[in-house]
Protein backbone atom coordinates (compact mmCIF):
# COMPACT_ATOMS: atom_id res chain seq x y z
CA UNK A 1 0.00 0.00 0.00
CA UNK A 2 1.50 3.31 -1.00
CA UNK A 3 1.94 6.21 1.38
CA UNK A 4 -0.76 8.18 -0.45
CA UNK A 5 -3.30 5.39 -0.02
CA UNK A 6 -2.41 4.98 3.66
CA UNK A 7 -2.77 8.72 4.19
CA UNK A 8 -6.11 8.71 2.34
CA UNK A 9 -7.39 5.84 4.51
CA UNK A 10 -6.19 7.58 7.67
CA UNK A 11 -7.92 10.84 6.72
CA UNK A 12 -11.15 9.03 5.82
CA UNK A 13 -11.16 7.15 9.14
CA UNK A 14 -10.44 10.36 11.05
CA UNK A 15 -13.26 12.11 9.18
CA UNK A 16 -15.75 9.35 10.02
CA UNK A 17 -14.67 9.40 13.68
CA UNK A 18 -15.03 13.18 13.78
CA UNK A 19 -18.56 13.03 12.35
CA UNK A 20 -19.58 10.31 14.81
CA UNK A 21 -18.08 12.08 17.80
CA UNK A 22 -19.55 15.41 16.74
CA UNK A 23 -23.00 13.87 16.46
CA UNK A 24 -22.67 12.17 19.84
CA UNK A 25 -21.52 15.45 21.40
CA UNK A 26 -24.50 17.31 19.96
CA UNK A 27 -26.96 14.69 21.24
CA UNK A 28 -25.44 14.73 24.72
CA UNK A 29 -25.51 18.54 24.87
CA UNK A 30 -29.17 18.63 23.90
CA UNK A 31 -30.19 16.19 26.61
CA UNK A 32 -29.39 17.66 30.05
CA UNK A 33 -30.51 14.50 31.84
CA UNK A 34 -27.52 12.76 30.27
CA UNK A 35 -25.04 15.21 31.80
CA UNK A 36 -23.94 12.70 34.43
CA UNK A 37 -23.44 10.02 31.79
CA UNK A 38 -21.42 12.47 29.73
CA UNK A 39 -19.19 13.27 32.71
CA UNK A 40 -18.73 9.58 33.48
CA UNK A 41 -17.84 8.78 29.87
CA UNK A 42 -15.37 11.66 29.76
CA UNK A 43 -13.70 10.54 32.98
CA UNK A 44 -13.48 6.98 31.69
CA UNK A 45 -12.08 8.24 28.40
CA UNK A 46 -9.38 10.23 30.17
CA UNK A 47 -8.41 7.18 32.21
CA UNK A 48 -8.36 4.95 29.14
CA UNK A 49 -6.26 7.48 27.24
CA UNK A 50 -3.82 7.67 30.14
CA UNK A 51 -3.41 3.90 30.14
CA UNK A 52 -2.93 3.70 26.37
CA UNK A 53 -0.56 6.61 25.82
CA UNK A 54 2.99 5.95 26.97
CA UNK A 55 4.27 8.69 29.23
CA UNK A 56 7.81 9.96 29.14
CA UNK A 57 10.04 10.11 32.15
CA UNK A 58 9.46 12.82 34.70
CA UNK A 59 11.39 15.95 33.73
CA UNK A 60 12.95 16.57 37.16
CA UNK A 61 13.92 12.92 37.49
CA UNK A 62 15.81 13.09 34.19
CA UNK A 63 17.59 16.27 35.26
CA UNK A 64 18.54 14.79 38.64
CA UNK A 65 19.93 11.67 36.96
CA UNK A 66 22.04 13.78 34.58
CA UNK A 67 23.44 15.85 37.43
CA UNK A 68 24.32 12.76 39.45
CA UNK A 69 26.04 11.21 36.42
CA UNK A 70 28.18 14.33 35.96
CA UNK A 71 29.10 14.62 39.64
CA UNK A 72 29.64 11.11 41.00
CA UNK A 73 30.45 11.01 44.72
Amino acid sequence: MSADLRQEALYLAAGVADVLLGGARDVLRQMPQLAEIRQELRARGELAWGRGVPLGEAHLEVLARRVSERNPR
